[in-house]
């Protein structure tokens, strides 16, 4: 029964680190660009962020990547790279 709740309690800590990246990439991407996201629209892949969301966004997403991308190196140590649509 141990190993069940280590089990458990490790995939419950992995999922929260998970969501508290996206948080704060969701808002160094609201405070650069001006766009709001839901966590469900953000995948983080390696080194890469894939966002879902509507084209005018994405336009406003990509002429700021480069801001965006340091914002998010600065504030969670992420070294991310290339952020996909």
């Amino acid at each position: 029964m141990e190993n069940l709740q280590t089990l458990l309690r490790r995939i419950k800590d992995a999922l929260g680190k998970d969501s508290l990246s996206k948080e704060a990439i969701l808002s160094c991407v609201k405070d650069v660009s001006g766009v709001s996201l839901d966590l469900k629209d953000v995948l983080i892949k390696g080194d890469a962020i894939h966002i879902r969301t509507t084209p005018s966004r994405r336009s406003e997403i990509k002429l700021n990547e480069v801001r965006i991308l340091d914002a998010i190196k600065n504030k969670t140590n992420l070294n991310l790279k290339r952020i996909y649509y």
